[in-house]
């Protein structure tokens, strides 16, 4: 694998993806360039074992002109094939721990984001963010770590116990640390004798960096979407960064997302926007999901209650 050169004086940010995922890639890219415009053209790499050259094209024409370059790195993922997934979750998520091998000694850092985010805020200060020789800056996975914390055991069945889970959606890696902590050899050793763990990547990077992590500022990945409706928060207040973890994600009308519209806002400025059928059809996909739900907890309820829906109901992983 040839390893890459990053533009001088920008941090390299790194995405992972197929085609399946081309139009929430272009989202997110499109919120990557309109919150960091003081550091175009960004300097953006997208690890892919499958993307076609049209798909690129309407990626690359959904950002500003001069937001950005962008370049498609193929990665063989043929030796992650016996290892799980979740049913939500694309194989290539385990080109993150390919990320190391991408890139030449020569590049102190990258960025890695998942495809499935919003960035509000400026990145800047990530980037320069202080890893005191740790291999990777990352924020505390809320729900993950708190069943671990209070022994949910029924909800964390295989994953591992270690010190404070991390989520692995948004990642600064030092790759010289990750290099001399061997972050993707014991990943994979780890997926080697664990290859059911229900995190499949995630399980494995928080076992390999175990202890040796810094922990960043929750506003850098922000989990807490499924009842937080970030459109309703001034500028200030919203977090740098916006991670939609679980399957209940906000361009999926079966989700019934709290965030639905305010991601709408970012599609509708790229080459993938919907059109008003479109719209319409997902909206009353959303209302006969609803009706659905609302008749199926019904049934399991006692028949002199009729509870609420909670504001983050939906598919959950």
């Amino acid at each position: 694998m040839t390893s890459l050169v990053a533009a001088p004086q920008r941090c390299p940010i790194v995405l992972a993806c197929d085609e399946g995922y081309a139009m929430p890639l272009a989202t997110t890219l499109r919120s990557l360039a309109e919150s960091n415009r003081a550091h175009w053209p960004l300097d953006v790499h997208v690890l892919t074992d499958g993307f076609s050259e049209p798909a690129r094209e309407q990626v690359l024409r959904s950002q500003p002109a001069g937001a950005m370059q962008i370049r498609w790195i193929p990665v063989d993922l043929q030796g992650f094939a016996q290892f799980g997934l979740l049913d939500h979750v694309s194989r290539m998520t385990y080109a993150r721990l390919q990320i190391p091998q991408v890139f030449g000694e020569d590049v102190a850092r990258v960025l890695y984001l998942d495809a499935d985010i919003l960035v509000l805020g400026d990145l800047g200060p990530l980037w320069k963010a202080e890893l005191d020789g740790a291999p990777i800056g990352a924020v505390i996975d809320h729900h993950v770590d708190s069943d671990l914390k209070l022994g949910r055991h029924h909800q964390t069945r295989g994953v591992p116990r270690v010190a404070n889970y991390f989520n692995a959606g948004v990642l600064l890696m030092d790759l010289a640390a990750c290099r001399r902590h061997r972050v993707a050899e014991r990943a994979i050793d780890y997926l080697r004798f664990h290859s059911a763990s229900p995190y499949s990547d995630q399980d494995a990077l928080n076992v390999a960096c175990d202890g040796v992590w810094k922990q960043l500022d929750r506003a850098w990945n922000f989990q807490d979407h499924h009842c937080t409706r970030i459109g309703r928060q001034a500028a200030s207040q919203r977090p740098a960064i916006v991670h939609f973890i679980t399957s209940s994600k906000p361009w999926k009308p079966s989700s019934s997302s709290v965030n639905a519209a305010f991601y709408d806002g970012f599609r509708d400025r790229t080459h993938f926007r919907r059109s008003f059928q479109e719209k319409v059809r997902a909206t009353l996909s959303t209302l006969s999901y609803r009706i659905k739900y609302r008749v199926q907890r019904m049934n399991t309820r006692s028949p002199a209650r009729m509870p609420e829906l909670p504001a983050h109901e939906g598919e959950q992983a």
